[in-house]
């Protein structure tokens, strides 16, 4: 099944946050180790990754994104990471104030997800925003030790206004984002 490959996304877009996180992915290139840096437009926290949904079913996942309320929250962004760092495959930002509210939303729309027959996440969601994708071994104790040094290091704050239903279309440069539905959450005074 082709179908269209989405996912339920928060975008990151402040300028000066990816102006921090553009620096530090240069910072992280002078390892030499072999990544694929996220580029600026495509940085987001994904809530959701469905994979490829039929075309048909769309229009469905647009209104369970439509059931999302909620207040916009701060994001605060706070030091490099890694999963698995003796064969680490994703350098992300750790996400420390609004984790709750991200959680908050990945946990209702799974439950929704769940309740119209699409598959949910199965492990754990933990808050973290992906920049760049090791491709290799090489150079690896030199990344990690750039990692190390830069886990305190503080990207900044942005408010969260809305949440992104993604289309996905993979090409041989990389991945092009493109909106399919945007629930807007209210604006705190």
């Amino acid at each position: 099944m082709a179908g269209i490959r989405c996912f339920f996304a928060v975008e990151v877009d402040d300028p000066t946050i990816t102006r921090h996180i553009r620096k530090k992915q240069q910072d992280l290139q002078s390892s030499r180790a072999k990544l694929k840096l996220v580029e600026e437009k495509n940085l987001h926290f994904t809530l959701h990754f469905l994979g490829n949904v039929d075309e048909g079913r769309i229009p469905e996942l647009i209104e369970l994104l439509e059931e999302v309320e909620g207040d916009s929250f701060e994001v605060e962004l706070v030091g490099l990471g890694c999963f698995r760092p003796q064969r680490p495959r994703v350098i992300w930002i750790a996400c420390t104030l609004g984790a709750d509210q991200l959680i908050h939303h990945q946990q209702f729309l799974g439950k929704q997800l769940r309740a119209h027959g699409f598959p949910s996440e199965k492990r754990k969601y933990s808050p973290h925003l992906t920049i760049a994708r090791v491709r290799g071994g090489e150079n690896r104790a030199q990344l990690m030790k750039l990692v190390d040094e830069h886990k305190n290091y503080d990207f900044g704050r942005f408010r969260v206004k809305a949440i992104k239903l993604k289309k996905s279309t993979l090409t041989p440069k990389g991945p092009i984002y493109e909106d399919l539905a945007v629930r807007e959450l209210y604006e705190v005074e």
